[in-house]
């Protein structure tokens, strides 16, 4: 340590100078991976009874996006409850957290060298530092002392970085190249370091103290409700109810009792007093996903309760003033839907007094990377502890991908993937290969994309063979693209997939595709016809 000594005393005067997170946590770990002649290194935030990857060094990319709950990693525990230095010998029979998740080396590599340095501040663990090496003699002739000297030196490094983002969150601005320690310490993690999702924290954190209304717009399946998890978390009603309401679920014949109560006897089988969403919301924030599919009566209502503050349950004359914080998602286009007249122009002024975009996965970078280890990692643990490892081949096909469905799309292919690695591995450590995916062919189920992104319609094309190509019939269906459309479309496009693939097979003819297909010659021309295959 002394022959090294001036990358250290670079690494101390970082903690007090007026660098970033980022580069204070790059400089302390390939100071550490230098001097220790180490070949991964880990600063982990401990927040939750989980360690939350904040810089690597030698570990794959989507490390970063895992979150690494202690009872399900027997090794971070041991650290988190150590207080001082831990060395794990070469045979120990605990899983290492990062099997498997070393770039360019095939082999599992359980047998190497482990220190694991608890950050402490206070006699309080704010933290982690895991240092790896292939060799299992690499730290043999490493005293305890020069390692409490590094513990030392992360732990003074972390605590700034943390005291930065309290003073931060005071102004209420923070640099962004140090949003990616004010996430992870968050209560509602969203995991992205792109530039679409940097944005988007950015527009959370400067409206979540505020009351004004906020309209979430954006694919499906990009998250739009954990947007709205975090604006109130990060709001000064995070201690009150979040109320949720989707709106498409709501039936003509409840939806004003759902949003604002009843009275005993106000319709048939109103049978008590029952108080409505906003009641339940009082004093907190009420999400209403899927505004767009509200009805315009109903949007009436909406209007004057956002107007005026108050409500009257359903069969009361009498009014009720409410608090209540109002966020709203959609995949619609707004600006489309209000020009069509399906939805009230002063509801969505009134609404979108600030609106947020969320990115669809298509543009989020390396974004999907993040977000297939941390998909990896939740699945593990509801298969048992697993290690779950992203091949390098499937990394770079997740990446190439379009994701139509996005985050959700990616989480049930993670979830599946893992699913069927598991059917085929002897141990626990699962290594998910491209066959276990079912990606789309390049053009199948193509889309065009609204103005703001959302997905418009399918392509349909005119002729048979253009229908068999753009539905491809598979061993496996791709449901994660099928459920992505209303049920009558997809089905629609199955029939279409379905009947194109037979009625080519048999080379058009009619009659022996009906009997393949079990079905009447007329019934199926006539399909055919609604379907424009003919």
């Amino acid at each position: 340590m002394e022959q090294v000594s001036k990358e250290w005393v670079q690494v101390a005067l970082g903690i007090t100078s007026g660098m970033s997170n980022t580069e204070r946590f790059t400089q302390l770990l390939s100071t550490v991976n230098q001097t220790l002649k180490s070949d991964a290194s880990a600063l982990l935030l401990f927040k939750d009874q989980q360690f939350v990857p904040l810089a690597i060094n030698g570990l794959s990319h989507d490390v970063l996006g895992r979150r690494f709950d202690i009872q399900q990693h027997p090794r971070l525990e041991v650290i988190a409850r150590a207080g001082d230095v831990v060395r794990f010998p070469a045979d120990s029979d605990l899983a290492d957290p990062y099997d498997g998740l070393i770039p360019n080396h095939d082999d599992e590599l359980k047998v190497h060298a482990c220190i694991g340095l608890p950050l402490m501040q206070e006699d309080r663990l704010i933290g982690a530092l895991t240092i790896d090496a292939f060799d299992p003699e690499r730290f043999d002739r490493l005293s305890n002392n020069s390692l409490r000297m590094i513990s030392a030196l992360a732990s003074s490094s972390l605590n700034t970085a943390l005291l930065q983002e309290k003073l931060e969150k005071s102004t209420g601005f923070t640099p962004p190249e140090n949003r990616s320690l004010k996430m992870a310490s968050e209560v509602v993690d969203i995991i992205g370091q792109s530039a679409g999702i940097a944005t988007l924290k950015q527009h959370i954190g400067v409206v979540a103290n505020t009351d004004l209304s906020v309209l979430i717009m954006g694919e499906t399946g990009v998250g739009k409700e954990l947007v709205a998890k975090s604006i109130h978390h990060q709001s000064d009603r995070a201690d009150k109810p979040m109320i949720y309401l989707n709106c498409a679920a709501l039936p003509e014949s409840v939806a004003e009792s759902e949003l604002f109560g009843h009275v005993k006897g106000a319709f048939t089988g109103a049978i008590s007093n029952r108080r409505g969403k906003f009641e339940l919301a009082d004093g907190g924030t009420l999400f209403l996903d899927e505004i767009g599919e509200l009805s315009l009566p109903l949007q009436a209502k909406l209007l004057r309760a956002l107007q005026y503050g108050d409500i009257q349950r359903v069969g009361d004359e009498k009014n009720i003033k409410v608090d209540v914080r109002i966020i709203a998602a959609t995949n619609r286009i707004m600006p489309e839907e209000v020009v069509a007249e399906r939805f009230r122009a002063d509801l969505y002024h009134r609404l979108s007094v600030f609106p947020i975009t969320v990115p669809p996965l298509r543009e989020r970078d390396k974004d999907v990377v993040l977000l297939a280890g941390f998909f990896a990692e939740r699945c593990a643990a509801k298969l048992g502890g697993a290690t779950i490892r992203l091949d390098a081949q499937v990394l770079r096909m997740i990446q190439s991908y379009s994701w139509r469905g996005n985050v959700r799309e990616l989480e049930h292919a993670i979830n599946r993937a893992a699913v069927l690695a598991r059917a085929e591995s002897v141990d626990e450590l699962l290594l998910l290969l491209p066959h276990h995916f079912n990606f789309a062919k390049p053009g199948a189920l193509s889309t065009r994309s609204g103005v703001d992104g959302t997905r418009g319609d399918s392509v349909v094309t005119d002729t048979c063979m253009d229908k068999a190509a753009t539905y491809p019939l598979d061993d496996e269906l791709d449901f994660a693209a099928y459920c992505e459309l209303g049920l009558k479309e997809a089905l629609d496009q199955f029939q279409s997939a379905l009947v194109a693939k037979v009625y080519n097979t048999n080379k058009q003819n009619l009659s022996q595709t009906a009997r393949d297909l079990k079905v009447n010659p007329g019934n199926l021309h006539r399909l055919m016809k609604r379907l424009q295959l003919k």
